[in-house]
């Protein structure tokens, strides 16, 4: 057969033709796969470490004053929190800040724990500015969550989720801590 016959053919052959468009579109297809597995679970990370901070700061405004014991207890339950992720890479702080006037906001008392310290007791704050009603005082509840992707696909390494949550005191303010 001659070249020139065979080159006539190739255009009208279809062979292999769903082996060749597999070829293109299995390597995206993976890619996809793959990516929104680690996407998805970052997502999730992220939105569990956001809710522990705004749960601890909710549990915290609720009450007339903190004990030790309580903050024991908010601590053990960010393993709860956080599942199906592990809370072991994450630090938290609650603070308590009583707001002096429209600039200034003072730390009244703050836990730190999993590494992150507590804030220094009287030391300047800076608060979002619709938070600065004089007068008044605010829960500050933060979480540095350090976060390692199931398949390390499209992250690799750490990556350090920050959230913070300002709730107010309801009942009084400021809450006293007590041991």
């Amino acid at each position: 057969m001659s070249l020139i016959r065979k080159l006539r053919r190739f255009p009208g052959a279809n062979k292999g033709l769903a082996a060749l468009e597999f070829a293109i579109i299995a390597p995206m297809m993976i890619f996809l796969m793959f990516g929104s597995v680690d996407l998805i679970d970052a997502l999730g990370a992220s939105k569990r470490s956001q809710n522990v901070a705004s749960s601890l700061a909710d549990v915290i405004a609720r009450d007339t004053e903190v004990s030790t014991s309580e903050i024991t207890g908010l601590w053990s339950a960010v393993d709860v929190l956080m599942f199906p992720d592990s809370s072991t890479g994450m630090q938290l702080r609650i603070t308590s800040v009583s707001i002096i006037n429209a600039s200034t906001a003072r730390v009244v008392w703050s836990e730190g724990h999993g590494g992150m310290a507590p804030l220094v007791v009287n030391a300047n704050v800076t608060l979002p500015s619709q938070m600065m009603t004089p007068g008044s005082s605010v829960i500050m509840a933060e979480t540095d969550y350090s976060y390692s992707a199931p398949l390390s696909f499209l992250y690799t390494g750490l990556v350090h989720m920050n959230h913070t949550a300002y709730r107010r005191s309801r009942l009084v303010d400021p809450i006293p801590r007590v041991n």
